[in-house]
């Protein structure tokens, strides 16, 4: 039909014909083509492609055909038609169509033809008509042809004059364009030729990379194809120039064989993780992830030997290697192949979608389900896993770019290729691939499409002088169109035209918003790009909101589609998404799943796309791609197969036959000897015994031809292996060839599928009036939104997003974009120091310039005059003393709200505005961090932590009032831990992620989660955060912890007016900077404020508090521990005042001082125990020592010369030096006490109040709960005596003198409780070693409990699983077994190795059975259980570990020994045995059945004998006799198994011998112990029989072992009351609770029990575990 049409247009000639043509047949035709859900339909795409290519035709002739006569009729239509709609649709459909046919055949840039044709149809559009989209498609088809813009430029500009000197330097243009050659491979002057990820030669190039300036006077481009070339490289430079380094780097160490690559200067410092000894294991392939690549690498030496939990725990906690993180493969030769960390749990099989329709589809379904289970499991089975092995870690790889090139290098480097080549792992932790790419992949289309909207002020070709006046947006230029204001208006039906004058007066007395608000909304509503800079508090968001909701009220008028709403964070984005929906707009979706708002959970595009139903059609054409790609991975799996072979014997052999049949005669075929004989090879590896069997060593160079016509056995062993590396390198080329033949089908397949799927996002969005979307989302979405025909774009945090991102976000369809944001706060964040606008040597790339600040202030852009924008300019959050920082330093129109006037004063501090400056120095680098700028201040950390802790004693603020800023990570992260004791504390996603790296890195061990960092806000919660993500945010409280003091005056990171703007700007009462004011003098800013503060007596060394109950007091510190003596607390909560004073007083005498202004000398008041006088002591010496007792922190033992440590409710204060453990210079008593704490019973004893006592004598304790308890009571009731030793002192005082000796496990009866209230005591140092043995003991009885829980079910499986093999022994019922193995009649199967490598082998032969399925995961169950149960994984060993790592650390000497109770040990054994029965039972039914087909099987069995022994010699250590006993039988088994399965072992040899010893031993023993081997002697006769007999296999179940295994479930289950027998093992009784009867302990064989309700001698009661335990069930 389409070739009809062209040829009927090719012959009509003359104008009522073509007229008659045009109107009936080819408008409708490109109506069609162009309809908006046509057009924008993904599914639809390819096809509309191929008919424009069609048009097009060769060499654009039939293209030029057509269109020149659509331009011809359509200027006769235009010309004979006064309708508008006639015109409009004649016209708007030709230019489309139009504009797609050169969009997609770049060729007509070249044709000449198209510029009349061009030229014809825009004379039809009057400047003043009604068409904005056909204009703006003629406007755009005219860039891409090089042709003048329709569309007159609005801005009113003048010649530039001549601009000031300038002097040329030569600029070393990129690829071909450079005078010395492209630099490498990777290097084009064309940025669509750029791959994204750098090449092999890029990496290891010492040339620097091209980076166009922005000033483009000497760069290759100019307008649009600059700016568009500048932005990619720029940023590609920032996303991989630290990756391109670091793997330089790992190359010459790999190639050197050591550390010797040194860093350059100018390199980038990108964080990496090296994985050593790298080895590539094989292919893989994922249905539904595509082709991925198993390799592993050396564990960490420092995890190596930890159980398998301990590694999982840390691997899992250091976020290694986690999905989706990049990697690159550096290899010694110099190879470099970028991947990807995928998920490795494979894609469970799909269900077939329709019933089979016969028996025989039935038949082959079933098989096809079987099959791909089968291959499920196996996949699962042999997933690599980063911590199963202790000396290996493996890893699932997916390949960035799989070029054939690095798939046949990859395959020719497979462990089984004996590749000889060293290779590394290198990991950029934090570098997410999608956080790059899909930006730049953007930058390379729009470089070849050029359809950015808004060029004419983003990239003018013309220079221009004074501001430009921008366009009104183009859908409001239709006649009669004017945005309806009444929703900002209170309902007004006031209107806005862009050509008609507005009265200012009504909208001002209908509105809520300020008259900035209000220029700003009517800015952005008349120009086509606006620009709105909000300073900080003043409403940036309520406008936005406001300028949104208008646009919505007048969605249809102006046929704008859903509106783009770009937020540069989640956090932000949320926020804005939030405030719609709450003021009732309906239609808002969400893109990207980072959200954390419960109010928008509903409305996230993923889960919205899948309610979109395609139709029957699209869902055929769907499922039917479905089956080609399955068609595809089938072809795929079999050539991966071929390549996972590569090296392998067989592999060989096929490629040899097929390509040298000489070779493959000489090796693999019988050769004919003299005498008539023929020699025929048996061997195994063949090839590598020809490898290695070489005589002569000589080495001739001879080509390659030459070496291939030699006899193999004639060649050198340096001419084999030529030899052998060309078979391989051609078999691997071929085979990756025919992989990348078959894997462009795959992937053109999966991209049709991916539509569907888009298709389904781009309907959902389409019915959408906001579509919310971060930067990087837009960017991975971009096929998505590029359909959807969006008019209006809306970007918040414009002034914080690169101008690349914010590039991408302007859309084809845009028509009306508006920006807003703030260029003076922070900028655009970037990883590379040499690229940012600050550095001097960077001034000139400035990649941190957002968009929005080089519009507004474009200084740093010679070319580009600003553009107009609208300031906001009152404030409503910063009270006017802290807003005039930033007043008289930026904004100097910033005005105050009225509200802002009333904030009330700040409780407990005298000023709200205070600078405490000091002098102490920054600390010094982190020698755990190997790479890290971070910086800390120790002083101000506990500085920062006293202050916020004094605040929020005040009780007027929640402690989320408070937020604490500081620049630095490192500053944040000791922040953390000084405030997790006292709050919880909350940070913000990025900071988490930040702290997570920086944590990471230390000392190459990751710190262990925090348990204080909380992500959601908490009725108790601190904010912290860095000034860089506190943006955006406020406070009522600020406390800003500088950082930086230090000699060289270096401020770092706050040297920016940027930062500082943020730092000063979030605080809404008070703000409190905590910093060295002389280091940041050095930055003009900070002098400026510096000066401020000075003028107004905010600045200095002390910082003065005020007490809510004695304003008039004056209390100044100046240290963290000052605020322990002087801070007050609010309201009437009681509170601890200790003062210091010049002198202290040795003796009993306490001291007591008033709120002075400077202490008045009071005279002695002797014997002032206790005092409540006001009085001040002068003495002669400086040694008064006091113990300072006060909530959660007791007895506190600190050199200092006052108390460290912050007490939060009444203390007693002991001066006498007898109990001295703290040096305090004075301290006073509290006097602002509550009455209730002082009539509060302290004393149980002798019922004494708190009043009462004497608390020089006997101080008291606070613990957590609150309660006041004397220090003798708590001692008493904590059985100190129990533990501690006492003796008398010089004065004959009685006080601790050692502890006793450590006490035995389980021997904590119960948890010490308060006396009061029964809350447990904790959390104080004095009886630490008392709570945390009873802590220890309690995990230790749990983990008791549960292992024997979890072991009983497991064994009475494995009987279930006997059973099963005995029904049948011989494997008749496994056909499909019995037909693989008689595969091995000829073959022999070998099984050799390890244990594990043996039952792997069993299981992918026997996989398809199900009683072999159900054996293997029991197998892998007892296996998981028996790792848990591990004595290292243990609670005393745990603890044991961790006091020696801290002993390390701290350098503590001295020893510390311990042995692992015997409770903790018998659950490992009792799962060893099982194990071991788990692997004999598929052992022996494996090679019986096998006996049965005649199959020859080769098994070592001495690996299982080994065993047998170990468990034989551990349980002998263990005093396990019955287990002793099981390790002997086993090992006769299994010798009985060897007999069967092979003749060689014959009656009389060592071996046999050997078993008869063990089966002897194991008689003695049961006859020894026979209560704890009851049931096992019927065993040992059974084995001994089936040694005399020859018998292949013997059951090892029987019916006491089943009694056995029952009483181990009974002796948990709590029926009764716990006993310890006198070994320490718990055993229960049952109905009374009390022993009735004599018994043996199971274990030990000790006597249990009793008679009459008394137990015998030795048994005790196991109160704690009765308490603990008495009601769990297994």
């Amino acid at each position: 039909m389409i070739k009809t049409l062209v040829e009927a247009v090719g012959d009509a000639q003359e104008d009522d014909e073509a007229l008659s043509l045009f109107t009936g047949s080819v408008v409708p035709f490109l109506q069609i083509l162009t309809y908006p859900n046509v057009a924008s339909s993904l599914i639809l795409e390819h096809p509309l492609d191929t008919i424009y290519n069609f048009l097009y035709g060769p060499g654009g002739r039939r293209g030029a055909m057509v269109f020149r006569f659509t331009a011809r009729a359509l200027s006769l239509a235009v010309l004979t038609s006064d309708n508008d709609i006639k015109r409009i649709s004649a016209l708007n459909p030709c230019v489309a169509a139009l504009q797609r046919l050169i969009d997609l055949n770049q060729g007509a840039q070249l044709q000449q033809e198209f510029e009349p044709i061009v030229e014809t149809m825009s004379a039809c559009v009057e400047p003043d008509s009604i068409l904005p989209e056909s204009r703006r498609c003629l406007d755009k088809i005219r860039l891409r042809l090089g042709l003048g813009s329709l569309i007159p430029s609005a801005a009113k500009t003048k010649p530039s004059p001549i601009g000031k000197a300038y002097f040329a330097i030569s600029y070393d243009l990129p690829g071909e364009l450079s005078a010395n050659g492209p630099r490498h491979d990777n290097d084009h002057e064309d940025i669509d030729d750029i791959q994204i990820l750098p090449t092999a030669e890029e990496i290891n190039s010492t040339r620097l990379e091209y980076l166009p300036f922005n000033n483009t006077m000497n760069g290759h481009l100019t307008g649009l194809p600059a700016l568009l070339d500048r932005q990619f490289r720029l940023l590609r430079e920032d996303a991989i120039g630290g990756l391109r380094d670091a793997v330089r780097r790992e190359t010459k160490r790999l190639t050197k064989g050591s550390l010797a690559a040194v860093r350059s200067k100018n390199s980038n410092t990108e964080r990496t993780y090296v994985h050593e000894d790298l080895r590539l294991q094989r292919w893989e392939v994922d249905r539904r992830k595509g082709i991925q690549l198993v390799v592993d690498f050396e564990q960490p030496r420092h995890i190596a030997q930890k159980g398998e939990p301990a590694r999982k725990d840390w691997w899992e906690s250091s976020r290694r290697l986690q999905p989706t993180s990049l990697v690159c493969i550096v290899t010694s030769s110099g190879q470099t192949i970028f991947c990807l960390v995928c998920d490795p749990e494979p894609t469970a099989p799909v269900k077939r979608r329709h019933p089979p329709r016969n028996e025989h589809e039935a038949q082959a379904a079933a098989t096809e389900e079987e099959a791909a289970e089968a291959e499920f499991q196996r996949r699962k089975i042999e997933m690599p896993s980063l911590h199963k092995q202790n000396n290996r870690a493996a890893v699932m790889l997916t390949v960035v770019e799989t070029a054939w090139q690095h798939v046949a290098w990859i395959s020719r480097h497979l462990v089984k290729s004996r590749s000889l080549t060293r290779m590394s792992l290198v990991e950029f932790p934090g570098v997410l691939l999608p956080s790059f790419q899909p930006t730049l992949k953007a930058l390379q289309s729009m470089s070849k499409s050029l359809d950015l909207p808004f060029t004419e002020y983003l990239a003018p070709e013309v220079l221009q002088e004074g501001i430009v006046e921008v366009a009104p947006p183009l859908y409001t230029q239709q006649r009669s169109f004017a945005f309806d204001l009444g929703p900002i208006a209170k309902g007004s039906p006031l209107k806005l035209s862009t050509n008609q004058p507005f009265d200012r007066s009504v909208f001002n007395s209908n509105t809520t918003l300020d008259g900035a608000q209000q220029s700003a909304v009517l800015h952005a509503l008349t120009n086509g790009l606006a620009l709105i800079q909000g300073p900080p508090g003043t409403g940036k968001s309520y406008t936005g909101v406001s300028i949104i909701k208008a646009l919505l009220h007048n969605r249809e008028a102006g046929n704008i589609g859903p509106i783009i709403c770009v937020c540069y964070t989640n956090h932000a984005l949320d926020q804005l998404l939030e405030h719609l929906v709450e003021d009732g707009i309906k239609q808002v979706v969400r893109i990207g799943g980072r959200s954390k708002s419960e109010l928008l959970k509903n409305i996230n595009l993923r889960d919205l796309a899948q309610e979109i139903q395609l139709t029957r059609d699209e869902g055929q054409e769907k499922y039917q791609l479905y089956q080609q790609l399955n068609s595809s991975i089938d072809e795929i799996e079999g050539l991966l197969k071929d390549l996972n072979a590569l090296g392998s014997e067989e592999s060989s052999k096929s490629y040899l036959m097929q390509t040298w049949p000489s070779h493959h005669k000489q090796l693999f075929e019988s050769v004919e000897l003299d005498d008539g004989f023929k020699l025929v090879t048996y061997e195994k590896d063949v090839v590598g015994r020809w490898l290695q069997g070489a005589i002569s060593t000589a080495t001739r160079d001879l080509p390659a031809s030459a070496l291939h016509q030699m006899a193999l056995n004639e060649m050198s062993a340096t001419e084999r292996q030529r030899v052998y590396s060309g078979w391989i390198e051609e078999r691997a080329n071929q085979l990756a060839m025919e992989l990348d033949n078959a894997l462009e089908p795959y992937t053109e397949t999966r991209v049709e599928l991916d539509k569907y799927y888009q298709e389904q996002q781009r309907r959902a969005l389409s019915e959408a009036y906001i579509v919310g979307v971060t930067t990087s989302g837009l960017a991975k979405n971009l096929d998505v939104l590029r359909h959807l025909r969006s008019k209006v774009m809306v970007c918040e945090e414009a002034g914080e997003v690169l101008e690349a991102h914010t590039l991408t976000a302007l859309l084809p369809s845009v028509e009306h974009a508006i920006l807003i944001g703030d260029h003076q706060q922070l900028r655009p964040q970037v990883k590379d120091y040499h690229l940012c606008h600050d550095n001097p040597r960077g001034k000139h790339l400035a990649l941190d310039i957002s968009l929005f600040e080089r519009l507004v202030s474009p200084a740093h852009d010679t070319k580009l005059p600003p553009l107009p924008f609208s300031r906001l300019k009152i404030q409503r959050r910063m009270h006017p003393s802290i807003a005039e920082l930033i007043r008289r330093t930026l904004y100097v129109d910033l005005k105050d709200h009225a509200t802002v006037c009333e904030y009330p004063a700040v409780d407990g501090m005298r000023d709200r505005l205070f600078w405490l400056t000091h002098n102490n120095r920054e600390d010094g680098a982190d020698p755990t961090q190997a790479q890290s700028d971070s910086k800390s201040n120790s002083f101000e950390v506990s500085m920062v932590s006293a202050l916020a802790s004094h605040l929020v004693r005040q009780g007027t603020y929640a402690a989320e009032d408070i937020a604490i800023l500081t620049p630095y990570v490192r500053q944040l992260q000791n922040l953390r831990r000084s405030l997790g004791g006292m709050f919880e504390v909350v940070m913000s996603d990025r900071d988490i992620e930040a702290l997570e790296e920086q944590e990471t890195f230390k000392d190459a061990r990751p710190a262990p989660p925090p348990s204080t960092i909380r992500k959601t806000t908490l009725a108790n919660a601190l904010r912290i955060a860095t000034v860089d993500n506190f943006q955006g945010e406020e406070a009522k409280i600020i406390i800003l912890s500088f950082v930086r003091s230090n000699a060289e005056g270096k401020c770092g990171f706050l040297k920016t007016s940027n930062r500082i703007n943020v730092a000063l700007s979030r605080a809404r009462h008070g703000m409190y900077i905590v910093g060295d004011s002389q280091t940041a003098s050095s930055v003009p800013m900070w002098a400026e404020i510096i000066g401020l503060l000075e003028s107004q007596g905010n600045i200095g060394p002390t910082l003065s508090l005020c007490c809510p109950r004695h304003p008039e007091d004056l209390i100044e510190v100046s240290t963290p521990d000052e605020f322990a003596i002087l801070s007050p607390e609010g309201g009437s909560k009681p509170y601890i005042e200790l003062f210091v004073a010049s002198n202290g007083a040795y003796g009993a005498n306490l001291a007591v001082t008033t709120h002075a202004q400077s202490p008045a000398v009071i005279p002695v008041i002797p014997n002032a125990k206790s005092s409540m006088a006001n009085a001040f002591l002068p003495a002669a010496d400086l040694s008064t020592h006091a113990t300072i007792i006060a909530r959660l922190l007791v007895t506190v033992k600190s050199p200092v010369h006052y108390a460290a440590n912050l007490a939060r409710s009444n203390a007693s204060i002991l001066t006498a030096a007898d109990a001295a453990t703290s040096l305090v210079y004075l301290a006073r008593r509290d006097i602002c006490g509550d009455e209730a704490i002082k009539s509060s019973m302290v004393d149980y004893y002798e019922a004494l109040t708190y009043a009462e006592i004497d608390l020089d004598e006997d101080p008291c304790i606070f613990p957590s709960c609150g309660h006041v308890i004397t220090r003798a009571n708590l001692d008493q009731h904590m059985e100190m005596r129990e533990y501690y030793r006492y003796g008398l002192d010089g004065a004959g005082r009685e006080v601790i003198t050692a502890a006793k000796a450590t006490s035995a496990p389980l021997s904590v009866t119960v948890q010490k409780t308060c006396p009061a209230c029964r809350a447990p005591i904790q959390n104080i140092h004095r009886y630490g070693r008392i709570a945390r043995r009873a802590w220890i003991d309690e995990a230790t009885k749990k983990f008791i409990v549960w292992a024997n829980s979890s072991f009983v079910p497991m064994a009475a499986r494995m009987t279930e699983v006997e059973g099963q093999f005995q029904s049948d022994v011989a494997g008749a019922g496994d056909q499909e077994l019995q037909k693989r193995l008689k595969v091995h009649v000829v073959a022999p199967l070998s099984l050799e190795g390890s244990i594990d490598s043996q039952v792997r082998k069993i299981y992918n032969l026997t996989k398809s059975s199900k009683r072999y399925k159900d054996a293997f995961r029991l197998h892998t169950r007892i296996d998981d259980f028996l790792a848990r149960v591990d004595e290292r994984e243990q609670p005393f060993s745990r603890i044991y570990d961790l006091v020696q790592d801290a002993k390390r650390h701290r350098g503590v000497e001295g020893s510390m020994v311990w042995t692992p109770d015997v409770l903790q040990t018998r659950n490992r054994l009792l799962a060893t045995v099982l194990l071991i029965r788990c692997q004999y039972t598929i052992m022996a039914n494996f090679l019986m059945t096998s006996k049965g087909t005649g199959a020859q099987i080769k098994v070592d069995f001495k690996k299982h004998q080994d065993a047998c022994d170990s468990l034989v010699e551990d349980s002998k250590f263990r005093n396990q006799p019955s287990i002793q006993v099981e390790g002997h039988l086993y090992w006769a088994r299994f010798l009985c198994l060897q007999r069967g399965a092979s003749d060689v072992v014959p009656d009389g040899s060592p071996a046999l011998l050997s078993a008869r010893e063990h089966l002897q031993t194991a008689t003695d023993i049961c006859k020894m112990h026979p209560g704890q081997t009851a049931g096992i002697i019927s065993e040992v006769e059974d084995v001994e029989k089936a040694l005399r007999d020859s018998t292949f296999y013997t059951s090892v179940t029987n019916e006491e072992k089943a009694a056995v295994y029952a009483a181990m479930a009974s002796d948990f289950r709590g029926t009764g009351h716990w006993y310890y027998c006198e070994n320490g093992h718990p055993f229960t009784v049952g109905e009374c609770g009390m022993p009735m009867q004599t018994s043996r302990c199971p274990q030990c064989g000790a006597a249990v029990g009793g008679e009459r309700h008394h137990a015998v001698e030795g048994v005790r009661r196991a109160a704690d575990m009765d308490e603990q335990f008495g009601r769990l069930h297994v």
